[in-house]
This record gives structure tokens, sequence and C-alpha cells, in this order.
């Protein structure tokens, strides 16, 4: 992200300033006194909607030619990261808009509206598009360092939310993955039923649970469910099932949201007065759910006996997690 707002603040002093801004940005940095000559910041500048025009073979043109695309290159590139569902379509679009944007706004600064640099600022965002692409089918290593994640939230469960809770049930089946933290999502009929969280737990004789839906701040998707016990833990949960029990959805799966959805499940122990919370998994059915806890700062008390068979090696492993 710094790296982002660095390029911004580069561009907007490049491209959405007057000339003589840059240029007296130059003197004061090689040492010499702000001049800018008393040049107005806003005047009419030239038009060129002749197309090709910087297409000439001389060197200037050719150096002005490829800075055009350059400069644009990490737009692409940083709107492919920060943009899930950007496509070479709306590469193309943005790219439009934005330098279509840029140039009339120079025309107003003392520069020139230049239809090239329309086409070859579009060309830069698009290839830059094409560079995230490229990163992520040939360096996918490489690609997750630059991955931003969605900002994740959690939202107590609602009628708002019924139609995607419902659907996050029917891809955890058609996946056959399992409905840890979802408070018995699996086993109702409807929405209304699974809200009496209350209702299920009393008919059970089970302690008091809280459950959150985890939900993407950018288009409000439920990609996880998170369930919390506080303490004190029946002697079944203190051995098998810990304070929390968590799960996102399979199409989310592998962009970091179960760390995040764990962390933020953290806070809201640390709010309930809670000093330190156990969290279990399977010792080898579930090894991303095993790396989860370690990266909220987990640590292993043991391994027992999997005797209610909850998951799917037959041992289960127990960790600590203090709360800060």
């Amino acid at each position: 992200m710094a790296l982002l707002w660095m390029y911004c603040g580069g561009m907007v002093l490049l491209a959405l300033t007057p000339y003589w801004v840059s240029a007296s940005l130059v003197d004061l940095a090689n040492g010499y006194r702000w001049n800018a000559g008393g040049a107005p910041f806003f005047k009419l500048g030239g038009v060129n909607f002749t197309p090709l025009q910087t297409f000439q073979t001389d060197g200037w043109s050719l150096f002005n030619l490829a800075g055009n695309i350059i400069m644009f290159v990490p737009f692409g590139f940083f709107a492919a990261l920060l943009w899930r569902g950007y496509t070479w379509k709306r590469a193309l679009l943005t790219g439009f808009c934005i330098t279509g944007a840029v140039e009339c706004w120079q025309l107003c600064v003392g520069r020139a509206f230049d239809i090239d640099d329309i086409i070859l600022n579009t060309l830069g965002v698009f290839c830059g598009y094409l560079l995230w692409k490229l990163l992520k089918k040939f360096a996918p290593r490489l690609a997750r360092r630059f991955q931003v994640m969605d900002i994740l939230e959690l939202v107590e469960p609602t009628m708002e939310y019924k139609d995607q809770v419902m659907a996050f049930k029917a891809e955890m089946l058609e996946y056959g993955s399992d409905f840890d933290g979802c408070n018995g999502l699996r086993e109702v009929e409807t929405y209304e039923e699974w809200l009496d969280f209350r209702g299920r737990e009393e008919k059970k004789g089970r302690s008091p649970s809280r459950t959150w839906l985890t939900v993407r701040q950018s288009d409000g998707q439920v990609v996880g469910i998170i369930n919390y016990r506080p303490s004190p833990l029946s002697e079944f949960l203190l051995q098998y099932g810990g304070h929390i029990g968590y799960c996102i959805r399979p199409t989310e799966r592998r962009k970091g949201y179960a760390k995040e959805q764990l962390r933020l499940t953290l806070e809201e122990c640390r709010k309930a007065g809670e000093e330190k919370v156990l969290v279990t998994c399977d010792h080898q059915g579930n090894p991303g759910s095993e790396k989860t806890i370690l990266a909220n700062g987990g640590v292993l008390e043991n391994e027992v006996e999997d005797t209610p068979g909850i998951g799917n090696s037959g041992r289960i492993r127990r960790y600590w997690i203090a709360i800060k």
C-alpha cells in the first residue's frame, strides 16, 4: 500500500500540475529559491485530436512514447491487485476513463489535451494488468507477497443475510466441507430456525455462545462463519472443541480470511474478559486450520485421541492462544 500511495503522489505532481510546478520543485531540490515567475496555476492549454502524431521516429518521440506507457503500468498493476474480478475489459475501460480525465485537467492548467497520451496511457494500464496476470501464473509465490487482503468484519446474523447464509450452506454441502463453527447450520432446514441459537442451545443443554458472520466490506459478501463459546468450558469443549470454531466458504479459501477471522474473534474474546482461549484442530485432516491457529499465536499443549470422532485423522491437537 505504501508503494501505491507513493505512486499516486508522484502522478499528481507529474500529471496534474502545470509544468512550472515540477520545474520549481527541481530548483528547490538543487538548492535554488522557489521561483515560479508569477505563472498562474489555471491556464488554457493546447489540443491535439490527431491520432498517432507521437508515433514518430526521432529520439524524443520514442522516449515520450515509452514514457507515457510505462508511467501508467503501475496503475494497471495495482488495480488488478486490489480490485477482485478485474478483467482486461475493465482495465481498458478504467484506463481510458482515468487518462481521459487527466488530459481534460491538463488542458485547464496550461498543458495539452493529447489523444495520443490517452491511447498510450490506456495501453500502459492494460500492460500493468497483463503484468499482474503473468505474475500470478508464473510466479504465484511472488504474487502473494503483493496480495492485499480485503477488509473483513464480524457481523451479527440478521434476516438481511438469509440468502447469503443459505447459499453458504449449499456451497459447503457441495464441496463436502465440515461445518465447524457454524452453530448447527448443517442440521437446520430454514434460516429462521438457524437464527434461534439460544433455543437450540437450551434444547441440547449447551452453554450460550456467540456466532458471527464474517463479511467482506468491499462487496458485503459472507465469506465465513465463526462461533465463540465463553469460559468456563464444558468438559467436552475443554477436551475437544475449544472456545472457537470457524470455517470459510470453499470458494473464498486461500486468501488469508481464516487468519483474519480468528484475529477479529480474539478481539471479541478480549472484550469478554478472556485471558487465553483454547482452539483445536484435526491433527492431519485440516492443515489449513492449524496454520491459522499458529499464525494467531497458538501454542500446542497436547494431542488427544479423537474419541467422539469429530475429526478425520483420529487425533485432535489442542492449542492455547494468549489474549494480549
